[in-house]
């Protein structure tokens, strides 16, 4: 005979462990660039699981980490605003980050190390595969590339040629880094004012989508940072284009969780 007292309990019992358990899951992710007590092999399983996530979804994860954040005693790395810039440097450590303007605001900003930022005002990939050559010199872990927002004009909207260049490039890199793991950046969102003064600007989401392909065809993680700036007009620049201090720390984010570094 079942006593429904019982089984009311057992329910209850059930329900509180499951809360638990996602509690302690949340509480292992916010610790992913901090000390903490879990073993480093958990924290990348739960990031390993975090980036297969649709990361337009992102904000939120952002959202519980600031939460989590502003009610923990300061840690070492952190700061009110976030993680520390020193922080940043340390967990690109061997990797670099290969692109155009925006790509050197990492390093103007002081986010990044000149030696982990392969970048150039007004980089295509149609003229600048230096980039790509000094970059692979330094045979790095990982390598983050964000090109498209010149290329956009160079190529006139033609975006199966671009995509047909930018993966020659990448294909060569791999050859002279066969160990690197390679990510590629998504072009971030024109401001509606930008777009409307170049025309070639309106093609963002055309070539976004020919680099997903290209991702897709080559066995490459995609990062879409399009949110970013959707969500958060205020990081514009009065271009339009380029981007604030804001941006650069969401996007290394986005990057961290992506790559799991």
């Amino acid at each position: 005979m079942r006593i429904r007292g019982i089984d009311i309990t057992r329910k209850r019992v059930i329900t509180v462990i499951l809360l638990a358990a996602a509690l302690i899951f949340l509480f292992q992710l916010v610790r992913i660039n901090l000390p903490a007590r879990v073993s480093s092999d958990t924290v990348k399983d739960n990031l390993k699981m975090i980036s297969e996530y649709n990361f337009s979804s992102v904000t939120d994860v952002e959202q519980k980490l600031d939460e989590v954040n502003s009610t923990d005693p300061p840690q070492a790395g952190v700061t009110k605003s976030g993680i520390s810039k020193a922080k940043y440097r340390q967990i690109f450590d061997g990797s670099v980050v290969v692109g155009d303007s925006i790509t050197e605001g990492l390093t103007e900003y002081g986010f990044l190390d000149d030696g982990q930022v392969f970048g150039k005002v007004g980089a295509s990939i149609i003229k600048d595969g230096a980039l790509f050559t000094g970059a692979s010199a330094t045979y790095p872990k990982h390598a983050f590339f964000s090109f498209g927002m010149n290329d956009m004009g160079n190529y006139r909207g033609d975006s199966s040629a671009f995509m047909k260049k930018y993966k020659g490039l990448l294909d060569q890199f791999h050859k002279d880094s066969p160990k690197t793991v390679l990510y590629v950046n998504s072009i971030s969102t024109p401001s509606a004012a930008a777009r409307k003064k170049n025309k070639s600007l309106r093609n963002y989401k055309k070539f976004n989508a020919a680099l997903r392909t290209m991702c897709s065809e080559m066995g490459i993680t995609y990062i879409d940072n399009n949110y970013i700036l959707e969500g958060h007009p205020e990081y514009y620049g009065s271009d339009g284009i380029h981007v604030s201090q804001g941006y650069y720390r969401k996007w290394l984010n986005n990057m961290i969780l992506k790559a799991g570094l």
